[in-house]
């Protein structure tokens, strides 16, 4: 009995240690790729802007390519009360980092309920992600990968805004 005991601790300790690295291991890549982020986006001064129209609502593009071969895509739209906006960095062309906002403000009114994803990416592969607020993470059907299907479609507007 003493021995199957011991196991079982031993096994728990085991995993409950394995967890806190790869915890450790996916906040230093965090921490990496938020750095990394930060210092980019200070050099984005002016990017290109343009608006588009392709899902029913008026967005506004920020486009900033830098010279180190990164690029951050913001876009911003309003729809009735919510204020939305999505970014996108880039290392080289592979996404790596994704943030999701939702600011809900009512006309003449101080409140606002805020709600914003942060995903963290690697080789085409949601790593981590980070959510604050109230907002789509508390839905149950809602899936974080649909990040990368949203960025592959932003990608696919922005070839036809160019043309």
């Amino acid at each position: 009995m003493k021995k199957i005991l011991l196991f079982l601790i031993f096994t728990l300790g085991t995993l409950s240690c394995n967890s806190q690295l790869k915890s450790k291991e996916e906040e230093k890549k965090r921490l990496e790729i938020d750095k990394e982020f930060n210092q980019n986006s200070v050099n984005c001064f002016e990017g290109v802007q343009t608006v588009s129209d392709f899902n029913d609502k008026k967005e506004f593009w920020n486009i900033c390519e830098l010279e180190n071969g990164n690029r951050i895509i913001t876009i911003e739209s309003h729809e009735k009360e919510i204020f939305f906006q999505e970014i996108y960095f880039e290392r080289n062309g592979e996404l790596i980092y994704a943030k999701e906002t939702e600011n809900f403000m009512p006309k003449n009114h101080f409140a606002q309920m805020s709600w914003n994803c942060e995903f963290y990416i690697e080789k085409g592969k949601l790593i981590s992600l980070i959510s604050l607020g109230h907002g789509k993470t508390e839905d149950d059907n809602w899936n974080p990968e649909m990040i990368i299907k949203m960025y592959k479609t932003r990608l696919t507007e922005l070839k036809r805004i160019k043309n």
